[in-house]
């Protein structure tokens, strides 16, 4: 084995140990989070807040922000009852950050960004706004939520959507960028109740 494969062998190593590190931490500070093996956590920890029963799935990074080129600024607020599918990204570097209310329900894949590169004025620029999501907002596989979005609670985003402007609640929007497809959605409680029930096999109703 050459000096190339050892030095290699040994950052994955300590990669390994410190995510190890890193979420030994967040689960003492949030008692209850589900954090799968492989998800990143990049940042600050004191700009991360998550509520009860969240669960953060396989290759799902995490950015709190807390750095200079973000002016150490940063913010991630994840409510109760809320999921992260694998291989999602959450980028809550800069003023204002990322805040997501509670049960929220996300599709493998899923960008959340509250910065982005100024292409305006080239490489190493950055516009930084905050993104809100309310309670009970579900986006599926692929989609993008860009800086400065507001979603509205109970709204619905289709997978592979760019969210570039607001969501009013209870809307369903798709497309690129996305446009509303339908207004006025059943309020998610009542389409809970109105859901079919399922059984396991064998079980009688």
């Amino acid at each position: 084995m050459d000096i190339f494969c050892v030095r290699r062998l040994m950052d994955r190593l300590r990669f390994f140990l410190r995510d190890c590190e890193i979420h030994g931490t967040i689960r003492k500070m949030f008692p209850g989070t589900l954090l799968e093996p492989g998800v990143v956590v990049k940042g600050d920890l004191k700009n991360l807040r998550l509520g009860k029963n969240v669960n953060i799935q396989s290759g799902t990074v995490l950015h709190l922000g807390g750095f200079e080129w973000c002016g150490n600024e940063g913010r991630l607020e994840i409510g109760d009852d809320c999921a992260l599918a694998p291989n999602c990204v959450v980028f809550g570097a800069g003023p204002g950050g990322v805040r997501i209310g509670n049960r929220f329900d996300c599709g493998s894949g899923v960008g959340i960004f509250s910065s982005r590169t100024d292409y305006l004025l080239g490489p190493h620029t950055h516009v930084f706004k905050p993104v809100v999501i309310g309670d009970d907002v579900i986006v599926f596989s692929n989609a993008v939520i860009g800086p400065g979005v507001t979603i509205g609670d109970g709204a619905v985003v289709a997978g592979g959507s760019v969210v570039t402007r607001d969501v009013p609640a209870g809307c369903f929007v798709g497309g690129a960028p996305a446009k509303i497809l339908r207004r006025n959605l059943r309020p998610p409680s009542v389409r809970r109740l109105e859901a079919p029930r399922k059984f396991a096999v064998g079980s009688v109703p």
